[in-house]
C-alpha cells in the first residue's frame, strides 16, 4: 500500500523533527513487515507543493552523488498546490520520492541537537538490513534502493558514522543489484573523500565480500572511483594500521564467524594490475612495488616486514581474538548448527562435527548416519547392502532429515544444510527439510562408484539394487506417496537403475487424494520465474490431469489469480510482470496445450476438455500480444507517440490473425461472418502476410541489427513466457480445427521467420527432457520435433535448422567433429545433414527420378537452413564441410 506523503516544513526545526518521526513509524511498520516494497513514502512541503532542487540544501552535493556535472543546472519552477490526482502520480515516482528524502534530510543535518534523532533513524536501516540479510528487500520500488544516500549524507556531516555506510550492504546481497543500484554510493565516497578515515571506515565495516567488484565492474578500474587499498597502505602503514583497527572494531560491533573471512581480499586486484603492467610494459615501473616482486605470489609480496601470508594470518587471528568468546547464536549471519546458549566460537575450534564437510567420506557418513541415528539402523543397512530383512521397509516412518540430524549432532547434518537450503548457501532454519533430490547423489554415488570410497563392488547389477533398496528407505523416511517426474528422470536416465515406468511401480506408496493432485498441479505450472517446462514435467502434468480431469477443468478458474497469490511479495515488487491477475502465463498456456495434444482427437467434440479449449483460445492471444508489447523496440508504450504506433503495428497484425479463420474456410468461418464477430470479414482493407511481417518486423526488429546475423534475438531470448507460448502454439496446432490451427499457425511463422533459429530452440526444449541448454536432447526428440514441424506443413528449412542448432547447442565449446558426443545420436544426425550438405550440387545420372528430385529438395532446404543461420553458427558448420 503507498504510502502518504509528510508535510514539512524546511525552515522549521520542529517541523523537520516531527516529519522525521512520522517518517521513521512509517518504516517501522515496513521493517516489522519485512518489506519496503510500497512501503516507503516521502515528503512534500507544508504548503502542498513538491520540492525542487532549489529545496536542497546543498545542490552540489546531490549532483556530485549522482555523478552530475557541476555545470548542470537544477531547474525550479513555481509550482502550484497538489491536487489529490498529482499526490497520487507523484508517490509513483521513486525519484522525487528519493529525492524528498534528501532534501529534508539535507536541512535536518543542519540542526546539531537533531543529529541523534537521525543517527537512530540511520540505524534502525542498517539493523533492518542486516536482519534480512537480502539486497532484494531494500529495494522500496522495482528499480531503487532505499536508505544508503541518507546513511552517506550522515557520514560527510559526521564521518564518524560512517560504518553505517559500510554495514548496509548485507552479506547475501546479489551482484548485479549492488553494482547497478548502489555501488555508486561507495564510488562516490571515494571520489569526494579520498583514501581518508571516513572512506577506509566505510569499507573496513563492510561485510559484503563483492562490494569492491560491484564498484570495480561499474567503473572499470576508474582510479576516481575504484580505490587501490594495497597501494594505499604499502604507501602509508598508518592508513593500513587504521583500517586494521576499523575492521576489528567493526567485528566487534557485528561479530561474526571469521573462518571465511580473508582480510586482504580488497588488495589483490592492486596486486594484479601491477603484474599485468609490467606484463605489457617492459618500460613500465611501479614505485611501490618492483618487477621482481609482481612476477612472484601475492601471498610473497613484503608487506611492511612481513609476507602478505604472514599478515593474513596475523590480521585474522585479531579478528578472531575479538570475537572467540561471542556465543554462537549472538554471532551475525552464523548458520552452523548451535546447540546452547553458551557455546562460543573458542568451543568449537576443535570440534570434528564443525570442520569442513568431507565429501570424499561419504560412505562412511552414510552408513554412520543410519546406525547412530536410527534404533533399527543395523537392519536398515542389512536390507540395502544384503537384501535382508526387508520386513525392515514397513517399519519405516517418515522423520525430519535436518532435525534428526541436528539432534544427534550428526556429521551429515552439514551435508543437508548445503543440499537442503535451496541454494549455495547454508541454512540454519530447521523447519527446511530436504528433499530427495537433494540428497539422492551422495547417497547413490558410493555404491555406483565403490572404488572410489574403498568397498567392496559386487558387479553393476549387484551395485545397482543396492542404489534401488537404499531408494526404497530414503523415500519412506521422506514421507513420500510417489515420486515426482524429475525424480523418476534422475533414477532413470541419471543413475540408469531402471525405466522411468519401473520406477514409478515401485516407489509408488499410496495415491494421491484430489487436493494433492491439484497442489502439485498448481506447483508445477505456476513456479513464479518458471524458464521452461521440457518434456518430463509436462508428462508429468499430463498424468496428473488424467487422474483428475474435472479437477484440472475447475483448476483453470483460478489458475491465473493464485500464480499471483503464490507468488512472494517481495518477488512481486521486484518483477512487475509477475504483478497481474489478467494474462496467463506461458507456463499455464502450455501445460493446456500439451494435454490437448494428448487427449483430443481434432475430429470429435470432447466435452471434458471444453474448460481446457476455452482457457487457450481466451487467453493465448492477450498473452502473445502482450508479450510483443513488452519486447517492442520502438521504446516504452507509456511514451503517448511509441505507446500509439506499437499499439497500431500490433493491431494490424492481429487484423492478419483474425482474417485467417475467414481464410480457412468451414463452418465457423462462415457462423464469424454471419455473426459478425470478424470484423476482418467487414473490412475491405486485408492485411497481407507480407504487411503482417513488416509491422512484426518493425516492432521487434531494432534498425541497427545487423541483417545477415541473427543476433536480432535480444528481445525475444529472454523471454521465457515467449518461448513457452510458442510451443504451446505448435502443440495445438496439431489437433486444433482447421480456422484456429490456421491462427496458431500464421502467427507461430511470423515469429519464426524473424527469429528462426531461437523461435526453433525455444520451442524444442519443450519437446525434449534435455532441459533449457539442450545438453540431454537425443536424436530420437530432435526427430520427433521435425516430424511435427512436417505435419503442420512448415517449411522444411526450418525442420534441418532445428537438427544443426540442437547438435551445436549441445557442443556448443567443441570446434573440431571429432569431439562432438555421439552418445544419443546426434553426431550421427548431423553428420548425415553435413554429408548431403557436401554433396548437394553433384548430379547421379543413373538416379531414379522421383528419388533426385527429392534429393535435390532436401539438398534445397538443408542449403536454405544454413543461409538463416547466423555468422557463428554458419561458420562452425561450414568448417566441416
Amino acid at each position: 500500500m503507498e504510502q502518504p506523503f509528510i508535510q514539512v516544513n524546511l525552515k522549521d526545526k520542529d517541523s523537520l523533527k516531527e516529519a522525521i518521526v512520522a517518517f521513521q513509524s512509517q518504516l517501522q511498520r515496513a521493517y516489522q513487515a519485512g518489506e519496503l516494497i510500497d512501503n516507503v513514502g516521502g515528503f512534500i512541503a507544508h504548503d502542498q507543493k513538491q520540492f525542487q532542487p532549489c529545496d536542497l540544501f546543498s545542490p552540489d552535493q546531490f549532483k556530485a552523488m549522482f555523478m552530475m556535472s557541476s555545470d548542470d543546472q537544477l531547474e525550479s519552477e513555481p509550482m502550484e498546490s497538489l491536487t489529490d490526482e498529482a499526490l497520487v502520480r507523484l508517490n509513483k515516482d521513486d525519484a522525487y520520492l528519493r529525492f524528498s528524502h534528501m532534501v529534508v534530510f539535507q536541512h535536518a543535518l543542519e540542526h546539531e541537537d537533531l543529529k541523534p534523532l537521525i543517527v537512530a533513524f540511520c540505524e534502525a536501516l542498517v539493523d533492518f538490513s542486516l536482519w534480512v540479510n537480502s539486497s532484494n528487500e531494500l529495494f522500496f520500488s522495482s528499480d531503487m534502493m532505499f536508505g544508503i544516500y541518507l546513511l552517506v549524507l550522515l557520514a560527510e556531516k559526521y564521518p564518524e558514522y560512517a560504518s553505517l555506510v559500510g554495514e548496509y550492504y548485507p552479506e547475501d546481497s546479489d551482484f548485479d543489484q549492488i553494482m547497478y543500484h548502489s555501488a555508486n554510493y561507495m564510488a562516490y565516497l571515494f571520489y569526494q573523500h579520498g583514501y581518508s578515515p571516513l572512506v577506509l571506515d566505510a569499507y573496513a565495516s563492510c561485510h559484503f565480500q563483492e562490494v569492491f567488484g560491484c564498484i570495480l565492474s561499474h567503473y572499470m578500474a576508474s582510479e576516481n572511483f575504484v580505490p587501490d587499498l594495497l597501494k594505499c597502505f604499502l604507501a602509508d602503514e598508518s592508513r593500513y594500521q587504521y583500517y586494521k583497527e576499523a575492521r576489528i572494531q567493526a567485528f566487534k560491533r557485528r561479530p561474526r564467524d571469521v573462518t571465511d573471512v580473508d582480510p586482504f581480499e580488497l588488495m589483490e586486484y592492486g596486486f594484479s594490475q601491477v603484474s599485468d603492467a609490467y606484463h605489457d610494459d617492459d618500460t613500465f615501473a611501479d614505485a611501490l612495488i618492483s618487477r621482481e616482486a609482481a612476477a612472484g605470489e601475492f601471498d610473497d609480496l613484503n608487506f611492511h616486514g612481513r609476507t602478505i601470508a604472514e599478515e593474513r594470518e596475523v590480521f585474522r587471528q585479531a579478528l578472531y581474538d575479538a570475537v572467540k568468546d561471542v556465543p554462537l547464536k549472538d554471532l551475525w549471519y552464523y548458520d552452523q548448527p548451535v546447540y546452547d546458549e553458551t557455546t562460543t566460537l573458542a568451543d568449537i575450534q576443535d570440534d570434528p562435527f564443525y570442520q569442513e564437510y568431507d565429501e570424499y567420506n561419504e560412505y562412511e557418513t552414510n552408513k554412520s548416519f543410519f546406525l547412530k541415528c536410527f534404533a533399527n539402523g543395523e537392519q536398515i543397512l542389512a536390507y540395502i547392502e544384503k537384501n535382508l530383512h526387508p520386513e525392515i521397509l514397513d517399519q519405516l516412518q517418515p522423520v525430519h532429515f535436518r532435525q534428526l540430524a541436528f539432534e544427534h549432532k550428526h556429521y551429515i547434518y552439514k551435508r543437508f544444510e548445503y543440499f537442503g537450503s535451496g541454494g549455495w548457501r547454508f541454512s540454519s532454519i530447521l523447519a527446511q527439510d530436504i528433499t530427495l533430490k537433494d540428497i539422492i547423489e551422495c547417497f547413490l554415488v558410493t555404491y555406483q562408484n565403490p572404488d572410489s570410497f574403498y568397498i567392496e563392488d559386487e558387479g553393476e547389477a549387484a551395485q545397482n539394487d543396492k542404489c534401488l533398496r537404499t531408494l526404497d528407505v530414503l523415500v519412506r523416511l521422506l514421507g513420500k506417496k510417489e515420486l515426482s517426474g524429475d525424480e523418476l528422470k534422475i533414477i532413470a536416465n541419471d543413475f540408469e537403475l531402471c525405466s522411468k515406468q519401473e520406477a514409478a511401480a515401485r516407489f509408488t506408496l499410496r495415491a494421491l487424494s484430489a487436493a494433492e493432485i491439484r497442489q502439485r498441479l498448481y506447483v508445477l505450472i505456476n513456479k513464479p520465474l518458471l524458464s521452461h517446462l521440457g518434456l518430463t514435467q509436462l508428462q508429468e502434468i499430463h498424468g496428473l490431469y488424467q487422474r483428475d480431469k474435472s479437477g484440472f477443468g475447475e483448476m483453470l478458474d483460478d489458475i491465473i489469480l493464485r500464480a499471483y497469490q503464490d507468488t512472494p511479495q517481495d518477488l512481486l515488487g521486484v518483477v512487475p510482470a509477475l504483478n497481474q491477475t489478467e494474462y496467463a502465463k506461458g507456463g499455464q498456456l502450455l501445460s493446456v496445450a500439451y494435454i490437448l495434444a494428448q487427449e483430443a482427437s481434432g475430429f470429435f467434440a470432447e466435452p471434458e476438455l471444453e474448460p481446457l479449449w476455452t482457457f487457450y483460445h481466451q487467453h493465448l492471444f492477450p498473452s502473445f500480444y502482450r508479450e510483443l508489447e513488452k519486447r517492442n523496440v520502438l521504446g516504452h508504450s507509456s511514451d503517448e507517440e511509441g505507446g500509439e504506433k506499437v499499439a497500431r503495428l500490433i493491431a494490424g497484425i492481429k487484423a492478419y490473425v483474425d482474417s485467417q479463420a475467414k481464410a480457412a474456410g468451414g463452418l465457423f468461418a462462415r457462423f464469424m461472418q454471419v455473426s459478425g464477430q470478424d470484423e476482418t470479414a467487414q473490412s475491405d482493407d486485408t492485411i497481407s502476410r507480407e504487411q503482417a511481417l513488416a509491422f512484426a518486423r518493425e516492432l521487434l526488429v531494432s534498425s541497427d541489427q545487423a541483417e545477415e546475423d541473427e543476433q536480432k534475438i535480444a528481445p525475444l531470448y529472454v523471454s521465457d513466457e515467449f518461448g513457452m507460448i510458442l510451443a504451446s502454439m505448435l502443440y495445438v496446432a496439431q489437433v486444433a480445427k482447421k480456422p484456429h490451427k490456421q491462427q496458431f499457425l500464421c502467427l507461430y511463422e511470423l515469429i519464426l521467420q524473424l527469429f528462426p533459429s531461437e523461435t526453433l530452440l525455444l520451442s524444442f526444449i519443450e519437446y525434449s527432457e534435455g532441459g533449457r541448454y539442450c545438453s540431454g536432447a537425443t536424436a530420437d526428440e530432435v526427430e520427433a520435433f521435425c516430424d511435427v514441424l512436417t505435419d503442420l506443413k512448415i517449411d522444411e528449412k526450418y525442420a534441418f535448422l532445428s537438427r544443426i542448432l540442437v547438435v551445436h547447442q549441445v557442443n556448443e565449446y567443441q570446434d573440431d567433429l571429432d569431439d562432438f558426443s555421439d552418445d544419443k545420436g546426434l553426431k550421427r544426425l548431423y553428420e548425415t545433414v553435413l554429408n548431403i550438405y557436401r554433396h548437394k550440387d553433384e548430379i547421379d545420372p543413373d538416379e531414379p527420378t522421383m528419388l533426385a528430385a527429392r534429393e535435390r529438395k532436401i539438398a534445397a532446404a538443408i542449403t536454405a537452413a544454413v543461409a538463416l543461420l547466423n555468422a557463428k553458427h554458419r561458420k562452425k558448420l561450414l568448417s566441416f564441410i
